[in-house]
């Protein structure tokens, strides 16, 4: 069955309409679940779809995935953010218009040994679900038109509302993750085969659900906000005091990370200035700053493009062998950003890289590859910027019009607009 990019195939129709019109005037209602939170370093799709909605005119909601009683106890990532969110009852972005919060789990689940179970998961979500029924309630979101997810662990956040349509967006290979469960292919196959659509960031991922039977299903590839990355900005201040010229890696410590390789790079090429940008703590933090690299942390993703547009190569040292089958389905965001402001990319192989960039990339098969490239490229002068006009296409506000046109023809359509010019 041919499937262009974006467009949904003729012979795949709704699976239902929304039963009820909108009022005169009245904006569509979508509420999000996601797996970071609101003003999370790590802005993932999600953030970036979110904040397109609101500026077609939709009131969008923002729910991540709850804390537990461990963060009430100030344990993991930015508990007393997400904390305070819980406490109140949620807050609006004034900069975006949306509500988000974060709900608490009396019996947390995710996707760790214990709390993953299929027979735990369905109780966790109901304990859940009366506290977080009631927020959405007094924040105006207990009935949407539409619902959004990510995982198909957040199902229990969705049913604390009533959505009308319901879209699942499959950016990753959810199996492949470290630990895992075996039947997790299984469950987010049926969770996708109950959504009204289905949203792949690749075509591995599109023909893999096709192949579950998923019916419904879009191909919808990564995207760039490109407000964020087209405006000149000053050199950070980490990166004064030192001429190197800089490679440049923003991210997580996750599995597909080659530390090893990054480690090589650093103590190998030392004329280089090697910046790791993202929570790479503990152990991992030490060894890399042993090795010689400059590891800053998280920094907002509002900020990045200061280090990106001031650095000379950007790197993704995906692993090779380890993490084959977590990154098969990967698209990564960071690679358009990079880009955008300017960088060569390189990256290994394995993931999924856009057909066509305005700066070099190179993909390599080896370590010794992988260091040739950015040695070479580091050397050279800067790859002229990229023009705004050069990404257009791959903005999000231009990739998710296929959904709108979705929505459009099932009675959801925004009655104004606050898009915010893609080149402010």
């Amino acid at each position: 069955m041919q499937r262009n990019e974006c467009r949904l195939p003729a012979d795949c129709p709704a699976r239902r309409t929304i039963p009820q019109s909108l009022a005169p005037n009245r904006a569509p209602t979508a509420l999000f679940a996601s797996t970071q939170h609101w003003n999370s370093v790590f802005q993932l799709g999600s953030h970036h779809i979110a904040r397109c909605f609101a500026q077609r005119g939709w009131r969008v909601g923002f729910v991540s995935a709850p804390i537990s009683a461990l963060h009430l106890a100030g344990l993991g990532r930015d508990v007393a953010e997400r904390v305070a969110s819980w406490r109140a009852g949620g807050s609006v972005d004034t900069a975006t218009g949306i509500w988000h919060y974060v709900p608490f789990a009396p019996l947390p689940w995710g996707a760790a040994p214990i709390v993953r179970d299929r027979m735990l998961v369905p109780l966790a979500w109901r304990l859940c679900r009366p506290r977080l029924a009631s927020v959405l309630r007094r924040a105006g979101f207990d009935r949407p038109q539409l619902a959004y997810t990510d995982h198909f662990l957040h199902e229990g956040l969705l049913r604390a509302a009533s959505p009308e349509l319901v879209v699942f967006r499959r950016a990753d290979n959810l199996a492949g993750f470290p630990g895992a469960a075996s039947d997790f292919p299984a469950r987010e196959a049926d969770f996708a085969s109950r959504s009204d659509l289905t949203i792949c960031t690749t075509e591995s991922s599109l023909a893999h659900m096709t192949a579950q039977g998923v019916p419904h299903a879009m191909l919808m590839r990564n995207s760039i906000q490109l407000d964020r990355f087209f405006g000149e900005a000053p050199p950070p201040p980490e990166y004064l005091g030192d001429d190197r010229p800089i490679v440049v890696y923003v991210g997580s410590a996750e599995h597909r990370l080659d530390i090893d390789l990054v480690v090589r790079g650093v103590t190998e090429l030392r004329q280089l200035r090697w910046v790791m940008i993202g929570p790479l703590d503990g152990a991992l933090r030490e060894r890399l700053r042993a090795a010689g690299a400059c590891v800053l942390g998280s920094r907002p993703h509002s900020r990045l493009a200061a280090y990106l547009q001031h650095a000379r190569v950007g790197i993704v040292p995906f692993s090779c062998t380890r993490s084959s089958e977590l990154i098969r389905e990967v698209s990564p965001l960071k690679v358009l950003e990079y880009s955008a402001c300017g960088l060569p990319v390189v990256g290994t192989r394995g993931c999924q890289y856009p057909a066509e960039l305005p700066t070099p990339l190179t993909v390599c098969n080896t370590g010794d590859a992988f260091l040739r490239a950015v040695k070479s490229f580091a050397e050279q002068p800067r790859p002229e910027r990229p023009r705004i006009e050069q990404f257009r296409a791959s903005s999000w506000s231009a990739r998710l019009d296929p959904l709108f046109a979705w929505l459009d023809g099932r009675g959801l359509t925004a009655q104004h607009s606050t898009e915010i010019p893609q080149n402010a």
